[in-house]
């Protein structure tokens, strides 16, 4: 009888990442887990910070982005 795998409770999760250009940026807004995303800047560590939205996220890594933008041209 073939034995079945344990059953990885996070395997379901869909394991999505979309990569976006925000001006010179490389803006990654992943999901961690469901109901929960992040985003990372220019392939840094990732935010410790954790969004309801994929769209919140995506506004928090512009928002970064931009950040830097300005602290860059001072």
């Amino acid at each position: 009888m073939a034995r079945q795998e344990p059953n990885d409770r996070f395997a379901s999760l869909e394991k999505l990442s979309t990569t976006f250009h925000v001006g010179l940026h490389t803006l990654q807004v992943r999901k961690v887990m469901e109901g929960r995303w992040t985003f990372s800047l220019d392939g840094g560590d990732v935010s410790t910070s954790t969004y309801p939205t994929q769209a919140e996220a995506w506004e928090a890594g512009v928002r970064a982005a931009d950040r830097l933008d300005v602290a860059a041209a001072r």
